[in-house]
């Protein structure tokens, strides 16, 4: 990974390799931002640049062994943590057992990584894993590995590089085992971690860092990028760009929907269950609920975040804001439809529902329970909405 591949985030870029050129590299940094915003793939830019053989001011060669290896993820002296768990995918390639290491999963790494550029979601690598209701862990065994292979001399003589995607995962065994080397690294070794959450991240791990904060992606720049890099039409490009929030990858996520003739199962879930209580088709309710509940919570999970978005851009358009909601085309006549029941009267009371199904399904509630009682307290609020809007 090159720093020119990587769309935006220059002033990062800049400070990035000032610190290579002036000598100030920390050994332990936290790259964070929001999905899509480039995180891992600056993580991925920066240790090639260190190890570069002939960088220039700019970025690395691109073409040295050093770089090669580290384009291919073959690079002895570069290492990659990053969530698993036991699925059928390691079974069938015969790689699993009771508690998975990372290194068991490092072929499918070095396919979806390059795939995507880097700009994948938690929710791609769990599919990609084959994990179906599970949430991927960083476990004590992949800790004991590290700390194994850190207490060995770099091959190249230059940095060991040590990447851990998504260190909100890291189980506290596995933490409390990092955090001696974390603190106390091997010379000319570096940790760069990379958060989405950063919040969740263990604090004594997260206390070592250095943080490395990255903004949205200004609109602009992805409408640019989509035109240059994708070939899409400029009124289009700037639809899309606006609607990703300053995502790359999520602006390459419509784009692959579009091209599929896919459509978001989310929303088009929260659409049918809003139908359903509007029109108190009790029976409907139950079969949604069925078909809600063996999803797995991490699906079940982007159903609430994704639900919450569409409310926000329901209630921005009933208080005649919709330039600040980011509602496509096709979800906006229902935004501009359903926005009357989602007015300062019942927005709270949406939220509050959506908020709570969410910490409950964290919780490993029953989920037939869970979705079930949910879809009868959402038809009960539009109710009062629809009580409301008669008087």
């Amino acid at each position: 990974m090159q720093f020119k591949d990587i769309i935006g985030q220059d002033q990062i870029k800049r400070h990035l390799r000032e610190t290579v050129r002036n000598g100030r590299i920390s050994h332990a940094m936290l790259f964070t931002g929001n999905e899509g915003t480039g995180a891992l793939p600056l993580a991925l830019a920066y240790a090639q640049y260190i190890n570069c053989r002939n960088r220039t001011d700019e970025d690395s060669c691109g073409q040295c062994p050093e770089c090669y290896r580290m384009q291919h993820m073959e690079h002895p002296d570069c290492h990659y943590i990053y969530p698993v768990n036991t699925s059928k995918e390691a079974v069938a390639t015969g790689r699993a057992d009771d508690k998975p290491r990372s290194e068991q999963f490092l072929h499918l790494w070095r396919e979806i990584v390059p795939a995507t550029g880097g700009y994948l979601t938690e929710q791609d690598w769990y599919a990609r894993l084959g994990i179906e209701n599970q949430q991927g862990i960083i476990n004590k065994n992949d800790a004991n590995e590290l700390v194994r292979k850190m207490g060995f001399k770099s091959f190249e003589g230059g940095y060991k590089s040590v990447i851990i995607w998504l260190p909100e995962r890291l189980h506290e065994s596995a933490a409390n085992t990092l955090l001696k080397l974390v603190e106390e690294p091997p010379d000319k070794t570096l940790f760069l971690f990379v958060s989405s959450e950063p919040d969740k991240i263990i604090a004594t791990i997260l206390s070592r860092t250095q943080i490395v904060a990255l903004p949205g992606i200004p609109d602009a720049t992805i409408a640019h990028e989509l035109t240059t890099r994708e070939g899409l039409a400029a009124d289009r490009a700037e639809q899309i760009a606006h609607l990703a929030q300053g995502s790359w990858g999520a602006a390459l996520r419509m784009i692959r929907q579009q091209a599929e003739g896919t459509t978001n199962e989310h929303e088009d879930r929260f659409i049918r269950l809003m139908r359903l209580c509007y029109q108190q088709k009790y029976l409907g309710l139950f079969e949604w609920a069925e078909e809600m509940a063996p999803l797995g919570r991490e699906a079940q999970k982007q159903f609430c975040i994704a639900s919450l978005g569409i409310l926000r851009e329901c209630y921005l358009t009933g208080i005649g804001m919709e330039r600040l909601a980011y509602a496509d085309p096709a979800r906006e006549k229902f935004c501009r439809n359903f926005s009357p029941y989602v007015s300062h009267l019942t927005v709270e009371a949406f939220v509050s529902e959506f908020e709570l199904l969410l910490a409950q399904i964290r919780q490993n509630g029953n989920p037939r329970i869970l979705f079930t009682h949910f879809a009868m307290s959402v038809c009960k609020i539009i109710g009062v909405a629809k009580s409301s809007l008669r008087k």
